[in-house]
């Protein structure tokens, strides 16, 4: 029994001692293969291995441009140099702030807009930890309070902290600023429009700047110098309130966009598809590095083909500028008028213009104001008021009505500017702009017979009718939007309700609702349309950019004209307001009898009593279209806040002058054509900071 206890102690030895030199064995295997590879091999190795980086860069390509109907380009892209900053991923904020010192010495940057968040980013950045924490060690935080380290440390940072920068650190920060806003990989612009001084001396010295570079850039420039710069728009950086909607579409922070106007509005089509730069960096051992870099060209955004005549256009500036400086004298305070001419058929915004001067100041033009600024307009509404009555059935085209003096029992009293105009019918009532007849329609809509010194009709009535009469009214347009392809569209004061029964008579005659210079143009367009109201529409075609530079490009959209809607009302009943319309011109007594038949207009004018700062003013306003048997134009124009003149004298007559001069104006252009005045151009300075 012991011998078999030995014997198996003995196996047992034998094969740890087998495992043991198996074990053994291997690893001097492993050892001479690594002495093998690491002292025999490894040069020959290290020189075969291989560090593999790469880099994308996307830069911006040009925009789309502008073109007016006539295939005059308007607003094109003007080449300049920029400086950018490409944060690689990696880079220190000391490091960068030492980098945005060194770029200072060779450039200016514009500071007027910096913010003090900035200020206090740079202030953070050169502090050290301990100080850091130091800002905010004695600050105690709610547990529910969920703002960052980092947000803590900067809102702690007090404002005389960063208070007595100079103007030399000034420069720093924002160029520090604008690098902290880059996406890694991407080139952020520190400037935009290097100067020729600014340019060859930063590029002498882009060896020692590392990650800045100098590339092509472009921005807009407006062929016809300010001639509705305002209505393109501005390109800048993507403002606060729209980041999260411009980063879901796929778009850097660093990007400009268009902010406002036709740039905004058509941002999607005229932005363009960016070029793509990937750096490949390759080392070999201890080698050099190489740069391979492969580039994916760009492309130009989609253009757009406005419904503008350009040539028209500055006849209209020219017009509305020569009669307001003119007329300066029936202004209240500022000077101001505004006009806008579109085809009725399609609804092609042909020409708009404002402009505007104030007391002592210079003139500017102010486009905009056609649909942004809106007015009591006066009479010049008077068609929807007939209308209305002509649907109710209230009057009928030879309806007589007595215009008189009206006075109700609590002292209210309404009559018509002319206090004689007797007994008259429609024809006879819109020449004359008799009120007393438009007053006469909103009493018998209220089933209310007028005799001197009765109570007028109550409070609830009289918003009931006004609620009919604006059923109306909205078909035309008045009240609401035009539809136009612009945002920021105002579409004025639209009430509710009456506070007191008399105001259903003003409203008749555009003494309370307000409306733009814009909707009083479709509204006309809709008359001289028979009562098809088209939408509004300033770009016609979006046009795919050629990729050749010359010739027509590919057409990628068409807007076509479009019916908002056709007014419920009679042809019948269309007919006899165009007819009452061509009476203002061609009546011996008609309000616009001075204007010459041989322009064929129809057309109605408009005095709306307002206040401006407590003081009483004149609206006066014109709206018609020509020729009157088959429209081609529809126009109004809007003079604000003039003095009133003494009574019984005759107003003044700016925009029926104006009305004139463009319907003249159009008339010629149909004989001739020269093309658009050449004008020195205008380049759009883009502010980095703006919005941000």
């Amino acid at each position: 029994m012991g011998e078999s206890k030995n014997n198996k102690k003995h196996h047992v030895s034998l094969r740890l001692n087998i495992l043991f030199l198996a074990v053994f064995l291997l690893f001097s295997a492993l050892i001479l293969r690594l002495g093998l590879v690491q002292i025999v091999n490894g040069e020959e190795y290290e020189e075969e291995l291989k560090h593999v980086s790469n880099q994308t860069a996307l830069i911006d390509a040009p925009r789309g441009i502008f073109t007016d109907r006539y295939g005059y380009p308007v607003v094109e892209n003007s080449l300049e140099l920029s400086v950018t900053y490409t944060n690689p991923g990696n880079q220190s904020g000391g490091d960068m702030i030492e980098i945005a010192e060194e770029v200072a010495k060779f450039i200016t940057v514009d500071t007027e807009n910096l913010r003090d968040r900035d200020k206090r980013e740079y202030y953070y950045t050169k502090l050290e930890p301990q100080e850091r924490r130091a800002l905010i060690e004695d600050i105690e935080y709610s547990d529910e309070d969920e703002t960052t380290e980092y947000q803590r440390m900067i809102d702690a940072i007090s404002d005389e902290m960063i208070a007595n920068y100079s103007e030399e650190e000034e420069q720093v920060i924002a160029i520090f600023s604008h690098m902290l806003r880059g996406t890694n990989g991407s080139p952020q612009r520190i400037k935009q429009g290097l100067t020729d001084e600014e340019a060859p001396k930063l590029a002498e010295h882009l060896d020692r700047l590392p990650n800045i570079n100098i590339q092509r850039d472009s921005v807009r420039e407006y062929v016809y110098g300010d001639t509705l710069k305002n209505i393109y728009g501005r390109v800048g950086s993507i403002q606060t309130e729209s980041v999260d909607d411009y980063l879901a579409r796929g778009y850097m922070r660093s990007d400009l966009v268009g902010n406002s106007f036709l740039e905004k509005q058509y941002e999607d089509v005229l932005r363009g598809q960016k070029a793509e730069v990937v750096r490949t960096n390759t080392r070999e051992g201890n080698g050099p590095m190489e740069q391979l870099i492969e580039e994916t060209p760009g492309s130009r955004g989609n253009d757009l083909v406005l419904s503008i005549d350009m040539e028209y256009q500055q006849i209209l500036d020219d017009i509305v500028e020569r009669q307001v400086l003119q007329n300066q004298g029936i202004f209240v305070e500022d000077a101001s008028s505004y006009a806008v001419v579109m085809d009725p058929k399609t609804g092609d915004i042909l020409a708009m213009s404002g402009f505007q001067k104030e007391r002592g100041g210079e003139g500017f033009s102010n486009p905009t104001g056609v649909f942004q600024n809106a007015y009591m307009p006066g009479s010049v509404v008077k068609g929807a008021s007939v209308l209305a009555g002509l649907e109710e059935g209230v009057i009928t085209p030879s309806t007589v009505i007595h215009d008189r003096r009206l006075e109700f029992s609590d002292g209210t009293r309404k009559a018509s500017l002319s206090t004689s105009i007797g007994h008259v019918a429609l024809r006879e009532a819109m020449a004359r702009s008799s009120n007393v007849y438009m007053f006469e329609i909103a009493m018998r809509m209220a089933d209310f017979n007028y005799s001197p010194r009765a109570s007028i009709f109550s409070h609830t009535k009289a918003n009931e009718v006004l609620d009919q009469v604006k059923y109306y009214f909205h078909q035309f347009g008045l009240g609401g939007e035009t539809g136009i392809d612009l945002p920021n569209e105002a579409t004025g004061f639209a009430s509710e309700g009456v506070q007191e029964s008399g105001n259903l008579l003003d409203f008749m005659i555009g003494q309370y609702d307000t409306y733009t210079t814009l909707q009083l143009a479709q509204y006309v367009s809709t008359i001289a349309n028979d009562g098809v109201r088209m939408r509004p529409r300033l770009v016609t075609e979006i046009v795919e950019a050629n990729p050749n530079g010359d010739g027509d490009g590919a057409v990628v959209r068409t807007n076509t004209p479009e019916v908002l809607n056709t007014v419920d009302m009679s042809q019948s009943d269309i007919a006899a307001v165009q007819d009452s319309f061509r009476a203002v011109v061609t009546n011996a007594n008609g309000t616009a009898s001075g204007v010459s038949n041989n322009l064929n207009i129809a057309a109605k004018t408009g005095t709306a009593q307002s206040f401006l700062n407590g003081r009483p003013t004149n609206n006066l306003s014109f709206v018609g279209y020509a020729p009157y048997d088959d429209p081609e134009i529809a126009f109004a124009i809007m003079t604000p806040d003039t003095n009133v003149p003494p009574s019984g004298t005759s107003g003044n007559k700016i925009s029926e002058k104006i009305a004139t001069d463009l319907t003249e104006a159009y008339y010629d252009l149909q004989d001739e054509r020269n093309g658009p005045e050449e004008v020195d151009s205008v380049v759009e300075e883009v502010d980095l900071f703006e919005e941000q």
